[in-house]
């Protein structure tokens, strides 16, 4: 039987202002830290505290492994005044606008981790996050709206781009058609978002514990067979991709020997940690993490790029006569017990003879897992990453996760909801 040993520390600092149309302001600076150990030899054991002394951390990890994260630069505490000042373009845009109500939310995460196990004696990971949030109400409209964007680069936006996407929602929510579907229509994922339906849909359906336990509709027995269309081909890691550059090792302080997910329809790999790599006799590891140093590492996704195919988008949406474009994602759940799922569309468009026409509002889509997995019709060659905020919930746990795709239509889903349905 082998053994397993993971210690790990985290130091994490993190940084909020919100500011709204009264000019209501909040800020707060928080700092976390701790460790959680973990071990293996027929049982676990599992102890994990919230500490910054320097004896209390030295009982169980070498200080060499965590002197490096308090040597490590920290980003300076961004201050109130100079988030304002930064983006003064967008906020006097928004008093302008006519809105009812408005808030700007802004946050930055600086996380550092040291790990040490039984197979790498030490290693370090690091993730840093900015994001900002507006969130928006038009008078006469019961729904709140949200445009967002992300980094893992520093604080700054594309303003252009964020003040063009809250004038294009406001104007969205004011001229919805409300839209009957009574049969599975056809649905095209906008490139870069749209991918958090793949996420959602097919990355939870193959992390170990879910196929181990017989939840996921993919078992041992689908490995090196093809699952899903062969012009489909899916990576969890890609080099160019600064968003996950400090995470050389998840929290087990583990690598992933290969990025590949999928290739070209063919399941190469499922997504495991220690204990379910274990389980299940698979070759690889690599995929545990972990919200922070208070909770117990799950099998996860950091990311799911679905790589490009061979058509423009402009060809997938004329060769659609009727449909569903996709372009602002919501949330989306699993029923594994049934085989299904559902997934919320913020924002959508009915598509007419190949062309798009009238916005239809919040929308829910749903079908069998399987089924639409492999009713994927076309793949684009427009490839492009998400806005940097997409996330991922799990047994209670959020994480960041990051997802990419080209343009994608999907031939039949069923589709609910629509402004006044």
């Amino acid at each position: 039987m082998e053994k397993f040993k993971t210690c790990l520390y985290e130091d994490t600092r993190s940084m909020q202002f919100a500011l709204d149309h009264k000019d209501t302001r909040e800020y707060s600076l928080k700092r976390k830290c701790g460790v959680l150990t973990r071990s293996f030899d027929g049982r676990w054991k599992s102890r994990a505290y919230e500490t910054m002394a320097k004896d209390e951390i030295a009982k169980y990890m070498s200080w060499k492994s965590t002197e490096r994260i308090r040597a490590a630069s920290f980003p300076a505490p961004e201050a109130a005044g100079k988030i304002m000042a930064d983006n003064a373009f967008l906020i006097n845009f928004l008093k302008r606008s006519g809105l009812q109500e408005w808030k700007l939310h802004f946050r930055a995460k600086h996380c550092r981790r040291a790990l040490q196990n039984t197979h790498s004696q030490e290693s370090q990971s690091s993730f840093d996050h900015y994001s900002i949030t507006a969130r928006l109400k038009l008078k006469n409209h019961p729904l709140e709206m949200e445009v967002s964007e992300g980094s893992s680069e520093g604080l700054k936006f594309n303003l252009d781009g964020l003040t063009r996407r809250i004038s294009e929602t406001a104007g969205y929510c004011r001229s919805c058609r409300r839209v009957v579907f009574k049969d599975p229509v056809p649905v095209v994922l906008q490139a870069g978002e749209g991918a958090i339906l793949f996420h959602e849909i097919l990355g939870h359906a193959l992390e170990a514990d879910y196929v181990f336990h017989g939840f996921s509709p993919f078992s041992l027995s689908d490995l090196n067979k093809t699952i899903i269309p062969a012009a489909l081909t899916i990576l969890t890691q890609d080099s160019r991709d600064p968003f996950f550059k400090g995470s050389a090792v998840d929290d087990e302080g583990e690598t992933s020997p290969s990025p590949l997910l999928v290739e070209n329809g063919v399941l190469r790999r499922f997504i495991a940690d220690f204990h379910y790599q274990k389980l299940l006799g698979l070759r690889e590891r690599g995929h545990a993490r972990l919200e922070d140093f208070s909770h117990f590492p799950l099998p996860r996704m950091f990311a799911i790029y679905v790589q490009p195919g061979d058509y423009p988008a402009e060809e997938i949406l004329a060769s659609t006569p009727y449909g569903v474009f996709a372009r602002e994602f919501g949330d989306g759940g699993l029923d594994f017990g049934a085989g299904r799922f559902f997934f919320n569309i913020r924002q959508s468009y009915l598509i007419e003879k190949g062309r798009l026409t009238a916005p239809l509002g919040s929308l829910t889509v749903s079908g069998k897992i399987r089924e639409i997995l492999n009713d994927i019709g076309m793949v684009g060659n427009d490839f492009k990453y998400d806005r940097g905020v997409s996330y991922c919930q799990k047994n209670g746990q959020v994480l960041h996760v990051r997802v990419g795709q080209p343009t994608i239509k999907i031939n039949k889903l069923h589709v609910n909801g629509g402004t006044g349905a």
